[in-house]
């Protein structure tokens, strides 16, 4: 029953059930307009470094500092923002997944603590091609109980 309701929780703050609140920017204009933006391409070097994006920052938004503001607000750069956050959250899971595998898989076939040291190629390397798939992976252990350690086997100080 507990997993149940953790999973319906999970999809219920997944789905984001508030409904976002959208705010008008009155206090931004867009950067061509901005006599701060204007004055900072102005004082830039002409250089390729500083031309090109310049005129691409001039398209977006400018506060008072002349600086260009990225506004979250609105779904038009929702992918920008998502799509290095999930590449991220992607990878840092397959690291962590080919860790976990590789040290329950060196548990199995004996001599452990020398093969943390010492690591054995062949293993790791499977282990990491396996783990490609972790999202699955995590989501059947999870499902089967192997991912969440029982009460029974958490040990606690007596402190």
């Amino acid at each position: 029953m507990k997993r149940i309701f953790a999973l319906i929780l999970v999809i219920f703050l997944w789905l984001n059930v508030v409904p976002t609140a959208l705010a008008e920017n009155t206090t931004l204009v867009p950067c061509a307009e901005s006599s701060a933006f204007v004055e900072r391409v102005q004082n830039a070097p002409d250089s390729y470094y500083t031309t090109k994006p310049l005129k691409a920052y001039s398209r977006l938004l400018c506060g008072e500092d002349g600086l260009p503001h990225l506004v979250l607000d609105r779904f038009s750069l929702a992918f920008d923002v998502l799509t290095p956050i999930v590449i991220f959250l992607y990878i840092a899971g397959w690291i962590g997944w080919t860790g976990r595998s590789y040290l329950r898989t060196i548990q199995k076939l004996g001599s452990p603590e020398e093969k943390e040291l010492f690591i054995d190629l062949p293993v790791f390397v499977k282990c990491m091609i396996l783990a490609f798939a972790w999202p699955a992976s995590a989501v059947q252990e999870f499902l089967s109980g192997e991912l969440v350690a029982k009460d029974e086997e958490i040990p606690i100080s007596i402190r």
